[in-house]
């Protein structure tokens, strides 16, 4: 076997080697990205069940008709925006548990 045989075989190896570990990177890289996603879309959550949680403070606060009726459409825009967060939770919460 010459020289430059041998480093042929030594390239092709390391060439193999660098694939392996940049698909895994991506692979890691990915699922990182889906846990970071995911603690986010859980914050969020946190956030708008709390609000959903001073519907009545923020109704009898504001007391006037006109205002009331202003945080009673702010309300059900928060649960429609909650219903969409949940949406996402499901799905990121079979991407980051399912392996």
């Amino acid at each position: 076997m010459s020289l430059s045989t041998g480093i042929t075989v030594i390239s092709v190896l390391v060439a193999i080697l660098s694939a392996l570990y940049a698909r895994r990177s991506a692979t890691i890289a990915r699922q990182s990205n889906d846990i970071g996603r995911l603690n986010s879309l859980l914050s969020l959550r946190a956030h708008y069940l709390e609000l959903l949680g001073k519907k009545d403070q923020l109704v009898t606060e504001v007391g006037e008709e006109e205002g009331a009726a202003a945080v009673v459409r702010a309300l059900a825009h928060i649960d429609s925006r909650l219903r969409e967060v949940n949406d996402e939770l499901e799905i990121y919460y079979g991407k980051v548990f399912r392996s």
